[in-house]
């Protein structure tokens, strides 16, 4: 049945406004399209059989209005397709638009869409859509941000994730000419319908103005179409529009794009259902996983998932494989729910979620960027000594067993640490009557296989806060919330003014830590400019260790020598921190990278060194650089490396090498490794390392100086441990952390343990309390007097066994991760095969030697050989060899 007001002539727009059982809504959405700011259109309302009174409502409102009429059809066609058409054929505009019947349109929606087709010459125009939920689609900003005129589907892709069509004007002339209407007989016609038309249309353009309301009413006792999602049916339909879509893209040709296509559909279509899992019953859930699967299979490939984001490539990776298990703990975990099987296991530092089913290099699919860690803290204490806390942490889906966690207090402004006692019955305490002014922020850590993981504790998690403050003395402590929540202990002046002072002090610091970084001075510049012409001085020579950060290794065993034969030389040492070192004999000591650091550079005819020094000025001519480098390559180095540098590395290892003039080599393999790995074709010194004289000659005085500077007893065994550095795995630390703590306990009562570690991992272990047998050396300038001080050396790859074999005492290699290590690093030689002591994979059988060194016995033939191919040159009377080469007799 048709309402007979009807308007006389052809108007510019016709709008199709669809409604069933609208009673509600329907006057709302017909008064915004009367009240438009824009009048020449139509509206065609076409009632799809509604049992209530909206067909009642929409001929009230239409009638003595000339541009509105009705259509009542006569049974309900179970969709918005078959109304919608209904309304096109019976419309006459030059321009179509949609509008459902319980939303509505802004005052200015059709001036501005009208507007925009004309100006544009568009098939049609696309504007914005406003949730009444307030509910903001990910992609809408991405989408309307600007305006954008003329484009093509093929170049704009991310427009296929709007695939509404009540947000957009039409040409009819483009509708016409594709035979474009609404699929009938099915839901989610918009798929369907927009998708083709995206392809369909020579050019379309988007608007960034706010044209459509889109009524959300989530509580409603009649659910929307796209609100049924609990309905099997509701997803069903869904993948039967998708099937259509794909069907189209392959009959048009268009099969290029289907990549583009699956992505929205795992972006947005799916993840609707995927949301909403854990709330489906069994017999939904069991026809969920049948259709997605063969669904998933008709379309893509697993590398559909690879680029997504991490929760869906996992998600949709296990539907793919039809891993019903899997998939039901992987919606558990990422939900907090406790999942029917432990799932999370580490490969190093790589944490993986473990299929049901194998799968050939799945692995790659199923990576995570951590574990979920979740945590509570209640019945929150502190007085003047302690502040205490009753704490649960809960790693989902990892064995209890594997975790070891704990709590930390860092001073935000000073770096101070404090690090938790925990009793039996969960409840966490520290100590801290003795905490300096600051914001001391807590954290939780959580050590899972030497994984350390780092939570900052925030407002959130905490049950009943209290309002604490604590007065002693001229300090307060409170408990105190930043702006980001993040909770800490804020210790402060009690005295106001005293409290101004401090936050002006902070204010000051943080204001220096940002001008550190400012430009040079116009005399710095001028200085580098002018400092490279001066001439050079034949007696100067210029020492550094291991980039100004020691007075150690051979670099000082040449110095002492020459101050030794007396030569009458000028001597200048560069340091990181020349006050921290005390240098004998009458050296200048200069920062390094400072204008006087680039002045004795410009100036020494001798730089002695053992890494590298070139990049910091060009060497000329009348200069001479001896080279000592750092140890026998074990690891491989420069051109070697399994990947090779970037061209910006190799370039400025280029820059070193061609400085060097002499390369000072401990072995015939070294000499042939490092001309290799580091392409140097100048002259190398076979000499040993000026270094191991020391090791040579062994003076007592000098062991005993080291025994004082620790603190070590007379009498102890000392067993030094130096393990190397994963410049590949962040949390190394904890591993060694916890190694040294487990072998704290487990050695006898007469050992101390002294470690040598790389620098960024003891400046973490310097914030942690050690047990008594436990001595952090890591800041001991020479390495050598560690040696000669210690019975038996505990490492790993690092090149400190090649010189410690030398002593002839015990060597332990403890490589829990040699086939790793390997791998990234790689090797010059089978290292197993010429280790000098027994290669360890667990420290439980590493404390087996330790503690049974008879077992040893096995192993000397094995040092022995290991001593004679790299130690053969070692005479004690490197440095003087070296000296002679270079400086001449005296």
């Amino acid at each position: 049945m048709v309402n007979d007001h009807q308007m006389t002539t052809q108007p510019k727009l016709s709008v199709v406004v669809i409604a069933f059982n609208n009673e509600l809504y329907i006057e709302e959405a017909l008064q915004s399209l009367q009240e438009q700011s824009y009048k020449d259109f139509e509206v065609v309302v076409v009632n799809d059989f509604s049992s209530d009174r909206t067909g009642e409502l929409i001929d009230r409102f239409v009638e003595g209005k000339p541009n509105f009429k009705a259509i009542h059809l006569p049974e309900n066609s179970g969709g918005c397709s078959t109304p919608r058409n209904t309304g096109i054929a019976n419309s006459t505009g030059e321009y179509l638009m949609f509008l459902d019947g319980d939303d509505w349109y802004t005052v200015t929606a059709c001036e501005k869409m009208v507007e925009a087709i004309e100006r544009t010459d568009s098939d049609f125009v696309a504007g914005q859509v406003i949730r009444t939920n307030n509910y903001e689609i990910w992609y809408h900003k991405q989408l309307y941000s600007t305006e954008r005129i003329n484009l093509n589907i093929r170049e704009f892709m991310g427009m296929l994730f709007d695939s509404l069509s009540v947000n957009k004007i039409y040409k009819r002339s483009f509708l016409d000419a594709h035979h474009l209407r609404f699929p009938e007989g099915i839901h989610y016609e918009d798929i369907v319908f927009t998708g083709k038309a995206y392809f369909l249309a020579e050019s379309f353009s988007i608007i960034p103005e706010p044209v459509y309301y889109w009524r959300v009413v989530e509580n409603s006792d009649v659910k929307s179409i796209t609100n049924r999602r609990f309905e099997f049916e509701n997803f069903e339909n869904r993948i039967v529009a998708h099937r259509y879509f794909d069907q189209f893209l392959r009959e048009s040709g268009a099969m290029l794009y289907q990549k583009e296509k699956n992505n929205k559909f795992l972006r947005h279509d799916l993840k609707l259902y995927t949301n909403d899992y854990l709330l489906f019953d069994e017999e939904y859930k069991d026809k969920f996983h049948a259709l997605i699967y063969d669904y998933l299979h008709e379309t893509m490939d697993e590398y559909a998932f690879l680029n997504l984001a991490e929760k869906d490539r996992i998600l949709y990776y296990l539907l793919y494989i039809g891993d019903r298990a899997g998939f039901d703990d992987y919606i558990a975990y990422i939900n907090g729910v406790a999942t029917a099987a432990n799932r999370i296991y580490a490969i190093g530092s790589q944490y993986y979620f473990k299929a049901s089913k194998g799968v050939r290099n799945h692995e790659k699919f199923l990576k995570l960027q951590q574990p979920e860690i979740a945590y509570r803290i209640s019945d929150i204490q502190l007085d003047e000594e302690r502040f205490s806390f009753h704490a649960m942490v809960n790693v989902n889906s990892i064995d209890s067993d594997e975790i070891i966690s704990f709590w930390v207090l860092r001073n935000r402004q000073t770096g101070a640490t404090l690090v938790s006692e925990k009793s039996d019955e969960g409840t966490i305490t520290f100590h801290v009557k003795n905490m300096a002014e600051g914001n001391y922020y807590l954290s939780l850590v959580v050590n899972h296989m030497g994984n350390l993981h780092r939570v900052l504790v925030k407002k959130s998690e905490i049950a009943d806060l209290p309002n604490i403050e604590v007065r002693k003395g001229d300090l307060s402590k409170s408990i105190y919330i930043n702006q980001k929540n993040s909770f800490s202990i804020r210790v402060q002046p009690v005295k106001g003014v005293d409290q101004v002072k401090w936050k002006l002090k902070q204010r000051r610091t943080a204001q220096s830590a940002k001008k550190s970084g400012n430009t040079e001075s116009a005399f710095q510049k001028w200085a580098k400019r002018w400092i490279p012409r001066l001439p050079v001085r034949s007696n100067w020579v210029l020492f550094e260790s291991h980039m100004g950060k020691q007075y150690s290794d051979s670099p000082k065993y040449l110095y002492e020598e020459l101050l030794e034969s007396g030569r009458k030389y000028k001597y200048i040492w560069s340091f990181q921190d020349p006050e921290a070192v005390e240098l004998p004999g009458p050296a200048v000591k200069v920062k390094r990278n400072s204008l006087k650091h680039l002045y004795y550079l410009n100036r020494a005819k001798f730089w002695v060194d053992n890494q590298g020094l070139a990049h910091l000025a060009d060497k000329k001519e009348e200069q001479v650089y001896i080279q000592t480098w750092h140890g026998t390559p074990l690891k491989r180095m420069g051109y070697d490396q399994k990947k090779l540098p970037s061209n910006e590395e190799l370039a400025r290892l280029k820059k070193q090498t061609d400085a060097w003039d002499y390369l000072v080599s401990p072995n015939r393999y070294t000499s042939k490794v490092l001309k290799r790995g580091f392409r140097y074709g100048g002259e190398i010194l076979e000499t040993g390392y000026p270094r191991n004289d020391l090791l040579i000659s062994r003076p007592p005085e000098i062991k005993e100086k080291a025994r004082m500077q620790l603190g070590i007893p007379s009498g102890k065994k000392v067993i030094l441990f130096a393990p190397t550095f994963r410049d590949w795995d962040p949390n190394s630390f904890q591993r060694v952390l916890d190694d040294v703590q487990y072998l704290s306990k487990e050695v006898g009562d007469n050992t101390v343990l002294v470690l040598r570690l790389h620098y960024l991992l003891s400046d973490k272990i310097s914030q942690f309390e050690l047990p008594p047998n436990i001595v952090d050396a890591s800041n001991y300038q020479d390495i050598q007097e560690l040696y000669l001080l210690s019975d038996m050396l505990i490492t790993d790859y690092s090149s400190v066994m090649f010189d410690y074999a030398l002593l002839k005492r015990p060597i332990l290699l403890y490589c829990y991760d040699l086939d790793e290590y390997v791998t990234r690093r790689g090797m010059y030689f089978e290292f197993a095969e010429k280790a000098p002591g027994p290669v360890c994979e667990t420290i439980e059988e590493l404390i087996e030697y330790i503690n049974q060194p008879e077992k040893l016995a096995g192993y000397e033939d094995s040092l022995e050989r290991f001593v004679e191919e790299f130690g053969s040159l070692e005479d004690g009377k490197a440095s003087a060899k070296v000296i002679e080469t270079v400086f001449g007799r005296k």
